[in-house]
């Protein structure tokens, strides 16, 4: 598979935490890590999860967990790739509990990119094929190439 790159700086991690909370301070923390967020993001997102829940039930259910773009340094997203599955209470039915196997943290400003991310994410989401495979790979960069390929695809058809 050639290595292709989207605008967007993708991080990702694949981990067996099936605890929500501790989940979002994890995937805060590697986007932390890398420069994209303040350290403080993951306790904002998880504030923010409890009033605008975040879950999506698609086919395989997954969450986009994001919060204010003050603590945003470098646009981008977090990925993970969950072994078992956290539960995650959905954006539709805030008494339903989904065990979300995908996570996308969002780090995003208020621009057109950040409104083309959010496009993206939510056609990615749909295509079962695409989280399928997500699901099924071995490492981290191996996500974060699918994201990046699924990404640019969708830049070079703007």
């Amino acid at each position: 598979m050639k290595q292709v790159f989207s605008k967007n700086e993708i991080h990702a991690i694949i981990t067996e935490e099936t605890d929500r909370d501790q989940l979002i301070y994890q995937l805060a923390g590697e986007m932390a890590a890398h420069g994209m967020v303040e350290e403080c993001y993951g306790k904002s997102v998880l504030e923010r999860e409890l009033e605008f829940p975040t879950g999506v039930p698609t086919p395989v259910p997954i969450a986009i967990p994001h919060s204010e773009r003050s603590q945003v340094f470098k646009a981008g997203i977090g990925v993970a790739v969950l072994r078992n599955s956290a539960k995650f209470a959905s954006m539709e039915d805030p008494n339903l509990y989904l065990d979300v196997k995908v996570v996308f943290m969002l780090a995003a400003s208020l621009n057109d990119d950040h409104l083309f991310m959010i496009k993206d994410i939510m056609e990615i989401i749909q295509d079962t094929q695409v989280v399928t495979s997500l699901l099924a790979a071995k490492s981290t960069e191996e996500v974060e190439d699918i994201m990046h390929q699924e990404f640019s695809k969708r830049e070079n058809e703007r």
